[in-house]
């Protein structure tokens, strides 16, 4: 079972509760509850119902989890939109607005055979291709709990399929979900 959904900040259904809340200028605070909001809908719960109780905790490295239910999510954020994925196995998401990037800025984060494949690529498909691999990595690191606390670099990605992934041993299928066309949008779930 996988589902997942996605949401704008600036879509009016979600206003109301940024004004109840006074968060109408807070984005960090909006991202966190309209990906609370998106869960509920996933989960077919009352917004009011769910966004009032206690079942989401964290683990050591931030993941959250559901303390009162067997379904594993992942919530990522990038700008305006916010998406959300539940599924019945621990799963990882990252999504990334397209925008221009430097390998520079994120070499670190590539290892060799990464960095050859980039550069023999030409703007823009170099710059989406960045960030597909930084999302895979992000994702995979996010299935795991580590978030980045771990060395992306670490990770290395089939290619130029991009379909797995492997870390220490461990093996992941790797899917891109179409979400919007501004941007990339990566899921992480181990193969068993």
């Amino acid at each position: 079972m996988l589902k997942f959904k996605s949401g704008r900040l600036t879509d009016l259904q979600y206003q109301p509760y940024y004004q109840e809340l006074g968060i109408e200028d807070q984005p960090k605070q909006q991202q966190t509850l309209v990906g609370k909001i998106l869960l509920a809908k996933l989960l077919e719960l009352p917004e009011k119902t769910f966004l009032s109780g206690n079942s989401i905790a964290e683990g050591e490295h931030g993941k959250p989890y559901f303390t009162d239910r067997n379904e594993h999510f992942n919530i990522s954020h990038s700008d305006n939109l916010v998406t959300v994925a539940v599924s019945d196995q621990p799963i990882g998401i990252d999504i990334e607005k397209i925008k221009p990037k430097q390998l520079g800025k994120l070499s670190h984060a590539f290892n060799v055979g990464e960095i050859a494949y980039l550069n023999k690529l030409h703007d823009p498909r170099k710059s989406e291709q960045i960030l597909r691999l930084w999302t895979i990595k992000e994702a995979v690191l996010k299935e795991l709990g580590l978030g980045l606390t771990s060395k992306p670099k670490n990770i290395e990605i089939s290619l130029p399929r991009m379909d797995y992934a492997t870390r220490d041993g461990e093996k992941f299928k790797i899917d891109f979900l179409g979400i919007d066309h501004e941007y990339i949008g990566t899921m992480a779930t181990k193969v068993k």
